[in-house]
């Protein structure tokens, strides 16, 4: 008698938590923020094409991971106000999932555009300020490797002394 009622007390517990709609869901976590190992380090930045902040300087990588299965958000952690030389640089995040091998790559700023483009004037030239200030990279969950580069327009090369790195784990 008592073990059947015990039986009846515990498919209750477990019933009236379903009938209104409070079981056991999906475990989430909430998403994660954090800055990439290392910094991609810039430079050397002097003369008329240099930006203001040094001769040698760092750009933290921002990645959050866990909004969504299989996606890390990339941004520079501390973005700089307008100079007119971020014109022709940018950021490229490269990936690759060491589970699954899918690799990848995105271009961003990190840098905020304040030129009016409505004006004819400033049409044309270079396209950094096309780019957006945060990616979403969709990496595949299990380990991602990441390196980010500093580019230029003008020349076409790395301006990186040392690219940023890191290594995320991607639920």
């Amino acid at each position: 008698m008592q073990k059947s009622i015990r039986c009846g007390v515990a498919a209750l517990a477990l019933t009236v938590p379903l009938v209104f709609g409070m079981g056991a869901g999906t475990a989430t976590a909430a998403p994660q923020e954090s800055v990439l190992q290392v910094p991609v380090v810039t430079g050397p930045e002097f003369g008329p094409v240099g930006v203001p902040g040094g001769l040698v300087q760092t750009i933290p990588i921002r990645a959050v991971v866990g909004e969504k299965p299989g996606e890390v958000r990339f941004a520079a952690a501390d973005i700089r106000p307008y100079y007119y030389q971020f014109n022709y640089r940018h950021l490229t995040v490269n990936w690759r999932n060491l589970t699954t091998g899918e690799v990848g790559s995105a271009g961003l700023r990190h840098w905020i555009d304040e030129v009016d483009r409505t004006r004819p004037a400033n049409q044309g030239g270079p396209q950094a300020f096309r780019l957006p200030l945060e990616v979403t990279a969709q990496t595949g969950a299990g380990p991602v490797v990441v390196t980010v580069t500093h580019d230029r327009e003008n020349p076409d090369a790395s301006n990186a002394l040392i690219p940023g790195l890191g290594v995320l784990f991607v639920p």
